[in-house]
């Protein structure tokens, strides 16, 4: 989405990485834009978890509703779809560069406990109408805010190293190829 419009690529104040190519060149896509422009996207969502999970049971309840019901339709929005994106557009091609010597099921793994997590979020959504969460609950949904936030954090930064994995082995039309599904799959969702 962000590649076709040839918009600037927004790293929030950091570097996005030795070999960042900020420009597009026709319809060739940087795999490492097409990532760093999706992380960007999702880093400043991932830090308001842990905002959030300061808030629950230290402000007023009302006041995390909205910041609550935000960031879960983004999670859902646009976090499970680059999970999957991910997973189905990356990860069998690294498994086949690294020879069976490196597995991703690592992070397979995260994916489904992030997803778990995402689950757990889910419930809380109705309590959070109307501030129906009892002192246990509001202890549990930080407990999920904050595992949330640590897991993605840490799985985030671990791609990174997949990508550079990427960058080096790969043909530029196959590192194209792989950014253009990448690409697709986040341009449609929110």
């Amino acid at each position: 989405m962000w590649s076709q419009l040839g918009l600037e690529f927004v790293t929030h104040g950091r570097s996005a990485g030795p070999g960042f190519d900020a420009t597009f060149t026709g319809a060739m896509l940087s795999l490492r834009t097409t990532s760093a422009t999706h992380h960007a996207r999702l880093e400043p969502h991932v830090d308001r978890l842990l905002v959030l999970a300061e808030m629950v049971g230290t402000v007023d309840c009302a006041a995390i509703h909205a910041l609550f019901e935000d960031e879960y339709a983004f999670i859902v929005g646009q976090l499970v779809p680059h999970m999957q994106a991910i997973e189905g557009t990356l990860y069998g091609r690294l498994e086949q560069l690294m020879e069976g010597r490196h597995s991703m099921a690592p992070m397979r793994q995260e994916h489904e406990s992030m997803t778990r997590l995402v689950q757990e979020l889910g419930q809380y959504r109705e309590h959070a109408d109307g501030c129906r969460w009892s002192p246990l609950e509001g202890m549990a949904l930080r407990r999920a805010l904050y595992r949330l936030h640590a897991l993605l954090k840490v799985h985030l930064a671990e791609e990174e190293l997949y990508f550079e994995v990427l960058e080096r082995q790969l043909s530029d039309d196959e590192k194209s190829q792989l950014a253009r599904g990448l690409d697709h799959a986040m341009a449609e969702p929110i």
